[in-house]
């Protein structure tokens, strides 16, 4: 190739395979010098694995991904690849400190619990096994069973395979449905597929219609030496595993200006924020998406990072690099259908850095779920001359600053009114409408509704704000009153086992605006769906606070239906009813 005299950077990748999976691997040279006819060689050999350790065991699961960026003279270049977590290993070529311009490398890992592990009992031989997509998992505890040769996919024999698991050799990469219900039927406690490639991989679903029996699969190679074992005598092979990691490694390794001859990043405090995090569980499914979106400072947004699952109920410890990494972390209320995706749907928190040793707690879509302006959100409520610039989230939850609008299977629907006539062409509350300059009260009713199995709490709301309104000479926050709540719930949004118990309200004007004064708020409380309610005993609980007593019916499991009015002293008001805010559990 023939180029003008300068600084240029040269790279190269390629996947290879191992006995495990694909192993990733990049060459880079970030600051070649061409002055004169010169011979530039990418060097495999040179590279280096990239070690991440970590405090308990994990596996990378999802997308792995790794970038170089490179600036000199002003110009700048990002270049990117992702690969599935069939990749195991990720090898780099060290570097010389670049000395013109401004040089990175950064890889980005996701790192949980092992989802299953097969070994041969009392050996080191690992299966290497993948749970099959629709693949019932094996109990917390784990499990031994004898191994026994079953023969062909096509004309499988389980007659000898009662109570144990059988090694089923599938050539065509056949649907497996028929045959396991053909090895369940027979009383067989496992089934393994011997695939037709190297390696097992494939990639397990928490939903959707279950397989009879776990059903793993691993690679040729892998399966015949396992047979041969079989046939020389007796073998019993060890599940563990687990798909409720209590961990998570969300990991931004950075190299900067270099690439050293040793790539090593050890997860600890030292270099992370500890997060805890609950996610907690509003319906049946028992299972979400997420993600936390990892950016450096050169890019604008993410990428390069696709869908997890992420089990409800449950609250897990999140290890997230500390630094100037840029962090968003997004989960929406149910599962995604396709993974190979970014997650769009779902709630989010403002996109922030973590300093190293901190130890933040973050709830996802905790009682009470409705619509609100969160405290400090970039899209206010305002007025700017004549346009009303309604910016009301459907969603928000019981943490500060997360949000979402309306996904599949949800509607929301608004109507505003100015001194009593409804002004035409409003249907959302977050549109932009022009209003007449006088000042005038305004009213803006919102409702929301969530029809889904995996939402069984928070399924409707009806929100109606009352303010006073002119014209502005430049954006202002308009006086939409914001309630938010502080439920004694559980990881899925239940209150146990009192007779009574307390609710907080606290009333906020949205940022930028005096607080309220002069604040009175009134609950009532419905335990039959709005049909009937009682006013709850309420004291002021700090400034604009207030604590409500709740009696719920004596006995059985009950719903928590509120109705919250508050007012200020300037006229502002808003009234909310939460459908099913939360459950009683006695």
């Amino acid at each position: 190739a023939e180029v003008e005299e300068g600084v240029y950077q040269l790279n190269t990748s390629w996947t290879t395979s191992a006995e495990d999976g694909q192993e990733l691997r990049h060459v880079v040279l970030p600051e070649v010098k061409v002055s004169k006819d010169m011979t530039v060689t990418l060097d495999a050999r040179k590279t280096v694995p990239v070690e991440i350790r970590t405090p308990r065991p994990a596996e990378q699961r999802g997308i792995l991904s790794y970038q170089t960026y490179r600036e000199i003279g002003g110009r700048s270049l990002t270049q990117g690849t992702m690969y599935f977590d069939i990749a195991k290993r990720l090898y780099i070529s060290p570097t010389a400190k670049v000395t013109e311009g401004t040089f990175e490398f950064a890889s980005r890992w996701q790192l949980v619990a092992p989802l299953v592990e097969a070994k041969v009992s009392r050996t080191r031989f690992d299966l290497g096994a993948y749970y099959m997509p629709a693949s019932p998992l094996f109990p917390e505890r784990g499990a031994t069973l004898t191994a026994v040769d079953a023969g062909d996919a096509a004309d499988a024999d389980f007659s000898h395979a009662r109570g144990k698991v059988a090694v089923v050799d599938n050539p065509t990469g056949a649907g497996e449905r028929a045959l396991v219900e053909r090895a369940a039927a027979a009383g067989v406690r496992a089934v393994i597929l011997v695939h037709f490639n190297d390696t097992g991989w494939t990639r397990w679903r928490p939903t959707g219609d279950r397989n009879a029996l776990p059903t793993l699969r691993i690679g040729k190679g892998t399966g015949a030496e396992l047979l041969a074992r079989i046939a020389r005598g007796s073998t019993s092979v060890r599940f563990t595993g687990t798909a409720r990691s209590p961990y998570l490694y969300d990991v931004m390794q950075v190299s900067e200006q270099q690439v050293p001859q040793k790539v090593v990043h050890t997860v600890s405090a030292r270099n992370s924020a500890v997060v805890r995090t609950t996610y907690a569980d509003n319906g049946v499914t028992g299972w979400a998406s997420e993600q936390r979106f990892g950016w450096r400072p050169y890019q604008d947004t993410a990428w390069l990072q696709y869908t997890r699952f992420v089990p409800l109920g449950f609250e897990r410890t999140e290890y997230v690099s500390a630094g100037d990494t840029t962090w968003q972390h997004r989960v929406h209320h149910t599962t995604t259908f396709d993974v190979d995706q970014p997650l769009i749907a779902g709630m989010r928190d403002d996109p922030r850095t973590y300093r190293a040793g901190a130890q933040p707690r973050e709830t996802w879509q905790g009682a009470v779920v409705r619509p609100s302006i969160p405290a400090g959100t970039a899209t206010p409520t305002v007025r700017d001359g004549n346009v009303l610039r309604l910016r009301v989230p459907e969603f928000t939850d019981s943490q500060a600053g997360h949000w979402s609008p309306t996904s599949g299977g949800d509607s929301a629907s608004a109507v505003l009114y100015r001194d009593g006539e409804r002004v035409d062409g409003v249907g959302s509350a977050w549109q932009n409408v022009t209003v007449p300059a006088e000042r005038a009260r305004y009213r803006l009713d919102m409702e929301t509704a969530r029809d889904s199995e995996a939402w069984t709490r928070g399924v409707a709301t009806r929100t109606s704000w009352s303010f006073e309104s002119g014209r502005t000479d430049s954006a202002a926050p308009l006086s939409l009153l914001q309630l938010d709540y502080d439920v004694p719930v559980d990881v899925r949004n239940s209150v146990r086992g009192t007779r009574s118990h307390g609710i907080d309200v606290r009333v906020r004007a949205q940022d930028g605006l005096p607080v309220p004064r002069g604040v009175s708020v009134r609950v009532e409380a419905s335990y039959d769906d709005g049909r009937t309610w009682s006013t709850a005993r309420t004291h002021a609980h700090g400034h604009n606070a207030f604590r409500a007593s709740l009696t719920p019916p004596a006995h059985g499991e009950s719903w928590v239906t509120l109705r919250v009015t508050a007012r200020d002293s300037a006229g502002n008001s808003v009234r909310q009813t939460v459908q099913r805010a939360y459950a009683v559990r006695r």
